[in-house]
């Protein structure tokens, strides 16, 4: 029911005076509202008040065996330094550190002091000719396709990057990882594991390396001197999905090898330009690794001999003698080693039986490796895989072999036939942990090589259709000082054996489901490699 006069005079006057006195209050008591931040480095803040700061409370993470953090907080008072006091009301750098060169290969750019603005990576340098070419840092990230038209578009346009003088950049504005590609191979367990975050820890351990001058530790797993801790990876043009592959195995790469990382996507990238469209700010990366695949085809290493971009940041730092422990991927065995040790493998170096000297110009089988004293074969089969299968009878009459193989040889010899699809992943990674031959048909599974321990005869067994062959596999069982064959029905062949490495073929039936392979070969070749005799 309506409320008939309800509104008095007098409370019409009380509302009108109210009204004024709001009015007059804000025209005489509010104060200008502040100007924007201007973002340098939204991570490292320089202010100095004229009091000691209040207690600064910073908790910790430690991972216990058990892989359950615990937490413990700890409670300190900052004493202010003398320093430079700004009369700016905003939180404003003093002054704009100049770009310098860490460490290059093409696809592979480690940079101190980088800036981004509105999309474009910006170099202050004031000696322009002391960078790379910008083609062989960073390119526009296409989707990759082998034909002109698309190598063409994939060159980086002139909003890429660019190299402006310390004074422009002065006059424009007063330790992470950042991967410029998109999600067409980031999906991938191999790609993104075996390849971008194998060329990531070597690159950015290798650049903080000493050139080694001790051969003996070519043959050290560690422990080494670490490099700075990497806090961040940026997928920037990849969205949360985009990086994490169907089984999840990408995600639990991140976390165990990573834990204290924090991972940003294409959507936080896109906060980060938009804050800076105007041009008038940038974003400061004191210590960034920028990598590029497009850049990476560019160089000799990937785009003629290996198709790896991984390939072009091991290279460029072996040949500074700054890859630790690269008979054994000492390099790599900080991230071997969190793997394992979040899976609750058994992280206890294989038995030394015997030392064999073999000649310094091989790199499998080098001499101070262990011998196991147990042999462990696993095989990965893709038997309820899509695509890439063995026959019927060719899968039966493998397991058969490998298994009589292991009963002649007795207690000393174990066979793993592993379906990682009735597997957790904690499984998978303690079978392999234990692994001195590891064989399969070429697939994601055999990504898991990089988790094998290293010894004197650890060994990748690869199953091509006939005729065909891919690096994946083969150059990062080389890099990490095992040896691999490549096997097409009865025949085999490795670097140092018959015509050595075969030639990238993907003939018709590469990916099909009748794969054959003769098991009895694959039996005798193990007992060969196991005795000494390949």
């Amino acid at each position: 029911m309506p409320i008939r006069n309800s509104l008095t005079r007098r409370d019409a006057i009380l509302v009108l005076v109210g009204a004024a006195c709001m009015h007059l209050f804000t025209v005489f008591f509010l104060h200008e509202s502040a100007a924007p931040e201007i973002l340098i480095d939204p991570g490292v803040r320089e202010v100095y008040p004229p009091d000691p700061p209040p207690p600064v409370y910073r908790t910790k993470t430690l991972i216990t065996t058990l892989v359950q953090p615990s937490t413990v907080t700890t409670t300190f008072v900052a004493q202010p330094t003398a320093g430079p006091v700004s009369s700016s009301p905003l939180d404003l750098a003093l002054q704009l550190p100049v770009t310098s060169l860490v460490a290059h290969a093409p696809g592979w750019t480690l940079f101190k002091n980088l800036y981004m603005s509105n999309g474009t990576f910006i170099i202050v340098s004031d000696t322009p000719l002391e960078f790379p070419e910008i083609r062989l840092m960073t390119s526009n990230p296409a989707k990759a396709e082998n034909n002109p038209e698309n190598i063409a578009l994939r060159e980086p346009k002139p909003w890429s990057m660019v190299i402006v003088s310390a004074a422009e950049a002065r006059h424009r504005w007063g330790d992470d990882v950042l991967v410029n590609e998109p999600t067409q191979f980031l999906r991938h367990f191999y790609h993104l594991v075996a390849e971008l975050f194998f060329g990531v820890q070597a690159f950015w351990h290798g650049a903080f390396s000493a050139s080694l001058t001790d051969t003996d530790r070519e043959y050290m797993l560690g422990p080494h001197p670490a490099p700075p801790p990497i806090h961040r990876v940026i997928f920037a043009r990849s969205n949360a999905d985009g990086w994490r592959d169907g089984p999840g195995f990408n995600a639990y790469f991140m976390r165990a090898a990573f834990p204290a990382t924090t991972v940003e996507v294409m959507e936080d990238w896109e906060d980060r330009v938009t804050i800076t469209s105007s041009g008038d700010r940038a974003w400061h990366f004191p210590l960034l690794l920028l990598t590029d695949r497009s850049a990476s085809h560019r160089g000799e290493i990937c785009g003629s001999q290996t198709q790896r971009i991984a390939a072009e940041a091991f290279d460029a730092m072996r040949k500074k003698n700054q890859l630790v422990g690269i008979r054994v991927g000492g390099w790599w065995e900080p991230v071997r080693h969190a793997m394992l040790r979040f899976a609750g493998a058994d992280l206890s170096p294989p038995e030394n039986t015997e030392q064999v000297v073999l000649s310094s110009d091989v790199r499998e089988g080098d001499p101070k490796l262990p011998m196991p004293s147990k042999i462990v074969i696993t095989y990965i089969t893709r038997q309820e895989a899509g695509q890439r299968k063995l026959t019927p009878e060719s899968h039966d009459g493998l397991v058969s072999a490998l298994q009589e193989l292991v009963r002649r040889k007795g207690a000393g010899w174990e066979l793993n036939v592993m379906q990682a699809e009735k597997m957790t992943k904690d499984e998978q990674l303690r079978v392999i942990s234990r692994t001195t031959i590891l064989l399969g048909v070429h697939g994601n599974g055999l990504t898991h090589l990089v988790m094998m321990q290293p010894t004197r005869i650890s060994t990748v067994i690869e199953m091509f259709y006939p005729g065909g062959f891919a690096h994946d596999y083969q150059w990062t069982t080389r890099a990490l000082g095992m040896k691999h064959f490549a096997v097409w029905n009865d025949q085999y062949r490795t670097e140092g054996l018959g015509e050595g490495k075969p030639k990238v073929d993907y003939p018709e039936g590469f990916q099909g489901n009748s794969i054959p392979v003769d098991g009895r070969t694959v039996a005798r070749l193990i007992e060969d490699r196991v005795e000494g005799r390949l």
